[in-house]
């Protein structure tokens, strides 16, 4: 599951948005991976050392760290969700290239990427390897949505033996089919709009609405990749422009609330619960990360700054997972 957005501010500030949809309990934090980290990729056991400090959402899996979003000190930030049924992945490690289970590309990525153009000359090097998370036991298909402080939005999908990267000229995200065909059931929705439909005659009579929102009917309302996709582009399409970041904050919660799913909606066969465990939300510019709890209507924010740019140690934020009131006065 999971959804994303990518949104711009009046004063030109680039936020990457998602909702983290998963039926197991994921226990993610804010955190800070420093400049120098050593990480050891599970797939030819090299060891690997970033050059970028960055904040992402993640936790600590044994000597590991897994993470699911994030922005670096270069102003990359980077989601990444499922396409399961599409991905294809390589059997064998290749000596002569970049080799990672497909959960630790991302590391890599916002470790040691400062460009979008950078990221696209190295895809040829990179080899993802068709094996588990260890401490998980299964293999995790996804893609990739990468932005940059220039507006700029790429998606990569790994769907042949090769890494497909794609500009993005939509800025939203979520999972099976391929962008492709996201991008084109688009042209089913030309009838979608926010103005209010005109009263239709029918004979001598006139039929009006029954309240507002008619331009919004055709809009669909369940929670598969297809109908999320479409509801997030024309939320995001369709909602007042931000002034600044803190407004783009809030509008970009606005826009995931409306492709969140609550305990109980999607229900797997196993009987397990998808659910949005948290929405996460990244400014290219300031370098922040903002979190919000399913638990939780508060927002953690956490920023880049240099006395955090110059910590050498993983830091793991806290955040509060209970309703947060304010106290009328």
């Amino acid at each position: 599951m999971c959804t994303s957005i990518f949104i711009a501010t009046k004063d030109s500030k680039h936020l990457l948005a998602r909702t983290m949809d998963f039926s197991y309990p994921l226990g993610a934090s804010p955190l800070y991976i420093p400049r120098n980290h050593s990480w050891r990729s599970d797939s030819d056991h090299k060891s690997w050392e970033n050059s970028l400090g960055f904040l992402g959402t993640g936790e600590q899996l044994e000597a590991n760290y897994f993470v699911s979003d994030g922005v670096n000190e270069a102003g990359i930030s980077v989601a990444e969700l499922y396409l399961p049924g599409e991905v294809v992945y390589q059997k064998d490690i290749d000596p002569a290239k970049m080799n990672f289970r497909p959960h630790e590309f991302i590391m890599w990525i916002l470790g040691n990427v400062r460009s979008l153009d950078e990221l696209k000359e190295q895809l040829e090097t990179i080899n993802l390897v068709n094996q588990p998370v260890p401490e998980l036991g299964f293999i995790t298909p996804l893609h990739w949505i990468i932005t940059d402080a220039n507006g700029r939005s790429v998606v990569i999908e790994p769907t042949e033996t090769m890494l497909h990267f794609k500009e993005n000229p939509v800025n939203v995200m979520t999972n099976t089919p391929t962008l492709e065909w996201h991008i084109q059931n688009l042209r089913n929705y030309l009838n979608v709009q926010p103005m209010q439909f005109a009263p239709v005659e029918f004979g001598d009579y006139e039929a009006q609405a029954f309240s507002q929102g008619t331009g919004t009917s055709g809009l669909p309302g369940g929670y598969t990749p297809p109908e999320r996709f479409v509801r997030a582009a024309f939320f995001k399409e369709k909602i007042d422009e931000a002034a600044n970041e803190d407004e783009g904050v809030m509008n970009a919660v606005n826009i995931l609330e409306t492709v969140s799913i609550p305990k109980g909606i999607v229900v797997k066969q196993t009987g397990e619960e998808d659910y949005s465990q948290f929405i996460s939300i990244m400014c290219n510019e300031s370098r922040t990360l903002y979190y919000q709890d399913y638990a939780s209507n508060g927002i953690t924010k956490v920023s880049m700054t240099e006395e955090l740019l110059n910590q050498t140690d993983v830091k793991i934020f806290s955040v509060d997972r209970t309703p947060v009131y304010k106290k009328a006065n």
